[in-house]
């Protein structure tokens, strides 16, 4: 029986822990989220098809470079983002005209920034699960794009202490 691979969406503040994982002190909260969000990262790129729009790799790259201390170099994440998009079960989705434009619309609708739409929104055509913290992802608008796993079982948005 052929085996199927869900096509899975990695949300920004999972992927920033889990590439500051080893920036962490050893035993303290931040560790055990970045090591727990290292392990989310390997087990997907092992097992899914792992989903990327421009505005999560634009997220990623912004965050770890410009807003997160100690910032990661530049070179760096560069390299990492390009390896991992090179993989053979990464996919880049461009955003639409039209997805644009429910961006737009939905997030008008809800009170949520239109990134986090712009982050899901593009892949919504092949979309199994949504891996995240956010709360904003708790929104229907996103559980009818597909499922949302918090596996960290921590809710917050990017900029919120996490304990």
């Amino acid at each position: 029986m052929r085996r199927t691979r869900a096509w899975t969406l990695i949300d920004t503040r999972i992927w920033v822990l889990a590439l500051r994982a080893p920036l962490y002190e050893a035993g303290s909260h931040l560790a055990d989220l970045g090591s727990r969000s290292a392990e989310i990262v390997r087990e997907a790129l092992g097992r899914d098809v792992v989903l990327f729009s421009p505005q999560l790799i634009a997220e990623i790259h912004h965050v770890t470079t410009s807003r997160a201390r100690p910032r990661l170099p530049r070179a760096m994440v560069r390299d990492y983002l390009r390896q991992i998009l090179g993989r053979r079960n990464a996919r880049y989705r461009p955003v639409s005209r039209a997805r644009l434009e429910e961006a737009l619309a939905l997030a008008a609708e809800s009170g949520i920034h239109i990134w986090d739409y712009l982050v899901a929104l593009p892949c919504r055509e092949r979309l199994d699960r949504i891996v995240t913290m956010d709360p904003h992802y708790r929104h229907p608008h996103f559980r009818g794009l597909a499922r949302v796993d918090n596996p960290l079982g921590l809710w917050a948005s990017e900029g919120q202490p996490l304990g």
